[in-house]
């Protein structure tokens, strides 16, 4: 089975409670509330369960079939599915919160029949609004990106260096759902920034080589006074480095494969990025690491970047005196599902660098959240981002 569509199936089952609960619920509040049409009560929870129509239709045509592409199945029913897995958690919350104060009312007002009633209308009017809200929420968090400034301090900072812009971006990831048109709004907010470098930190496409060309050709025109550098993902190992390196070539973009790039800002003080393979499929030799960072020398500014982050990595960033570490891989989460006013998402079960700025002692390790997608095609609490890292000498 394709691990999408098994990965699908993981979240629908994980999801059985929340919609069993709350369809259950409902359907009591509805019968007791429509008596006169006794259809009715059928309604809300045949509204939960439609968010099953595309795990178990794809799963009927993948046993029929032998196979099938869950990124080409109909886009209607993917948006719905992942669209429902946020707001039935969501709206457990508040049913849940309702039932409790239904159950403390009862204690403090007498008239029980009173308080049935204000549960029923609290329960629906709950129902309405987190389903408009959530659908908001979750079209803006998909497709308006941030742009996100930050400053990181550096030693010994140089002053043809000092202010110096650091565009930060990641995962792209071009395929049916991010494709040329939502590409080109990522790059003109990326040059809306007038960046000095940019450091793009892989996955340019979802899978297969179809998008390969359209979305290096949208990375292509990016603009930045030192140009762009780029490092291999996931998704990119998966399609054949080479390919992803032939197309970014084109574009003028190198693609850092355990190797080191250097610069000059002002003919004297010497920018270094150094770009290691990290990667589910190959992950880094250590030795290998280990000679590219030995081998990269004195800089004024040391950049180290990876598509995925590794305690090891972090570790030879900091002995080599890098100045700042690079990656992306978590999409920031891409759907963080929120349940009693937390956000769960499965790349917190990974890793402990999810999205943003964290710092290992005295090493920054950014995070970028990117722009595609991984598995659903929305987002959730996570939007897709452009990151302006801008440089300061450090307070002595």
């Amino acid at each position: 089975m394709p691990w999408l569509l098994e990965m699908t199936i993981l979240v629908s089952v994980l999801m059985i409670p929340a919609v069993f609960y709350l369809s259950f619920r409902l359907y009591n509040i509805s019968k007791d509330y429509f008596t006169r049409n006794k259809w009715i009560k059928f309604v809300l929870p045949i509204f939960l369960f439609s968010f099953y129509l595309f795990p178990i239709s794809g799963s009927i045509d993948f046993y029929i079939s032998g196979e099938i592409d869950v990124l080409k199945y109909p886009k209607l029913l993917t948006y719905w599915f992942w669209f429902g897995l946020v707001f039935v958690f969501q709206l457990a919350t508040w049913i849940i919160l309702a039932d409790i104060g239904k159950l403390i009312s009862r204690f403090l007002v007498a008239d029980t029949a009173l308080v049935n009633r204000w549960h029923t209308r609290v329960v629906f009017g709950l129902f309405l609004l987190t389903f408009l809200f959530m659908g908001w929420k979750t079209y803006k968090d998909t497709t308006q990106i941030v742009t996100d400034e930050l400053s990181i301090a550096i030693d010994d900072l140089p002053a043809s260096l000092k202010g110096f812009k650091l565009v930060h971006i990641s995962d792209i990831q071009g395929d049916e759902y991010t494709g040329r048109k939502e590409i080109a709004r990522y790059v003109e907010a990326v040059n809306a920034t007038n960046p000095d470098l940019i450091i793009f930190t892989g996955d340019l496409i979802s899978y297969g080589t179809d998008f390969i060309a359209m979305s290096a050709q949208e990375l292509g025109k990016v603009r930045a006074t030192y140009g762009t550098i780029a490092v291999v993902g996931d998704h990119d190992y998966w399609a054949g480095t080479p390919n992803i390196e032939q197309a970014l070539a084109n574009e003028g973009i190198p693609l850092l494969q355990n190797q080191n790039q250097k610069f000059s800002s002002d003919g004297d003080h010497t920018v270094r990025v150094t770009g290691i393979t990290e990667v589910y499929s190959k992950t880094s030799d250590p030795e290998v690491v280990d000679s590219v960072t030995n081998n990269a020398g004195g800089a004024a500014l040391k950049i180290f970047a990876s598509h995925q982050v590794d305690d090891d990595l972090v570790a030879e960033a900091q002995q080599n005196g890098y100045d700042m570490m690079l990656a992306g891989h978590t999409h920031g989460g891409q759907i963080r599902v929120p349940f009693f006013g937390m956000g769960f998402s499965a790349a917190e079960r990974e890793t402990k660098y999810v999205s943003g700025l964290y710092h290992k002692n005295k090493l920054p390790i950014h995070i970028n959240n990117g722009l595609g997608f991984t598995l659903g095609p929305i987002r959730y609490d996570a939007q897709p981002t452009v990151t302006v890292i801008t440089l300061k000498e450090k307070d002595r």
